[in-house]
Order: C-alpha cells, then structure tokens, then sequence
C-alpha cells in the first residue's frame, strides 16, 4: 500500500477542506486509531451515511416524480449499500489514502 498525500486525495475526489483534520478523521480507520489513542472515523462514517441517505432520497425524490415510495426506497437501497459503495471506493483507490493500523495492513495483504 502506498501512502499518498491529502492534497492528493482532495484532487482525486475534487473537493478541498477547509478543516485538514476532519479529513484526517475522516480517513482513519478504528484499527490506526486505537494504536494512537486517537479518534478513528466510525461516527464520521454514522453521519456520512444518513447525509448519503438524504442527498439521494431527495435526488430521488425531486427526478422521479413517478416512482412510488416502495419503489424509491428500492433503487435508494441499491445505491446507497455497501457493495456500492465499495465499488466507488475502490475505483478512486481510497485504500492508498487510509490509516490502518499495523493489524488491518497484515490483513489486507493475506
């Protein structure tokens, strides 16, 4: 796994923090946070999913008018679920941007 700088990582998803450490909250994973007694990214990642859940629900909402609330709720589920998101991530090579602690990097690699 190569390390690759936040600057990096803000031109690949085109958008720039205006606070650095959120970033790198946002970045952290539970196993590089327990290793340095810091914070990890869980309830970033709590908040991030309900505003993923909203954003979509009400692109949902606002470009298909004739979709039933059953049906909304089907293609929002299929969207917005961790194999998709997976997919995205993977794509722009979020791992190269993580921190993880020692255990999780050996396990990555097994």
């Amino acid at each position: 796994m190569r390390k690759i700088g936040l600057e990096e990582f803000e031109k690949t998803i085109r958008y720039s923090f205006k606070n650095i450490e959120i970033l790198k909250n946002a970045l952290t994973h539970t196993s590089y946070a327990n290793e340095k007694g810091i914070a990890s990214n869980e309830k970033l990642e709590f908040l991030g999913d309900a505003i993923l859940e909203f954003v979509s629900s009400e692109y949902l909402y606002e470009n298909y008018k004739k979709l039933k609330e059953g049906e909304m709720t089907k293609v929002r589920a299929s969207v917005v679920c961790e194999e998709s998101l997976y997919k995205i991530a993977t794509k722009l090579n979020f791992s190269d941007f993580l921190y993880l602690g020692k255990s999780e990097r050996l396990n990555r690699w097994q």
